[in-house]
């Protein structure tokens, strides 16, 4: 990875700019908020108890610190500050393009055989995609570094690299050798992002992992999930 890295310099100039919708919620977290309207009375589901969740006519903390907390415990990073939480996998992929990549001007690459859902947020973004196949000889199913570099430097406008690991459909963990040979790609001007959401199904999750490389990696983006292995999915 260059020295000279930016995120400030690849995220959508409108994006950068926004100014972060507050409401009461980030300072207050009891009493009857009135800028939010909420139900000081209950959930209309309080009288039943197999649908009962505590306070469900409170909006959450918007900043989920407690689960944050926990989840920095459970994976061994250094702080909450490296933690985004978001409604499944899907709409960090949908969220992370709308970050970076201009439409109709920016370009995504991704590694067939892969998860179809990066190409369709970037069909629906009006983002470019532009594929580089991994090596499938022998069941290898690994990147092919030096065609990920050519394709970077025949294509500057790309923002992003999409590498899934475990591979949906492949189940095959990708080289970290290689992962690295393209995060240090000097051709390299946007993020990484490294789709992780089968990650727990791995022998030796520590090892296969890199989440904590983004503790180093400053245009590094691990998504994980807590649908898969945690059978979650109904928490969305």
């Amino acid at each position: 990875m260059s020295k000279s890295f930016s995120l400030e310099s690849i995220v959508r100039p409108n994006i950068l700019s926004l100014t972060p919708y507050r409401c009461a919620r980030d300072d207050y977290d009891t009493g009857i908020l009135l800028d939010a309207n909420e139900n000081s009375f209950g959930s209309i589901l309080q009288d039943n108890e197999s649908l009962l969740v505590e306070d469900l006519h409170r909006y959450p903390d918007p900043n989920q610190v407690l689960i944050k907390e926990r989840l920095v415990s459970f994976r061994g990073l250094q702080s909450i500050d490296y933690f985004f939480l978001g409604v499944g996998s899907d709409e960090i992929i949908d969220l992370v393009i709308r970050i970076f990549c201009v439409p109709g001007k920016d370009k995504i690459i991704i590694t067939p055989p892969t998860y179809g859902m990066y190409s369709v947020c970037a069909n629906i973004n009006d983002v470019q995609i532009i594929k580089v196949n991994l090596d499938v000889e022998d069941g290898k199913f690994q990147l092919k570094p030096d065609k990920i570099s050519n394709a970077l430097f025949e294509n500057p406008s790309t923002k992003i690299v999409f590498l899934c690991s475990p591979g949906n459909p492949t189940g095959t963990c990708l080289s970290h050798t290689d992962i690295k040979a393209v995060l240090d790609d000097p051709n390299l001007k946007g993020v990484v992002v490294i789709d992780e959401a089968y990650i727990d199904f791995t022998e030796e999750i520590k090892k296969a992992s890199v989440a904590k490389w983004v503790e180093e990696y400053p245009n590094l983006i691990v998504m994980q999930t807590l649908s898969k292995s945690f059978g979650l999915a109904g928490i969305r």
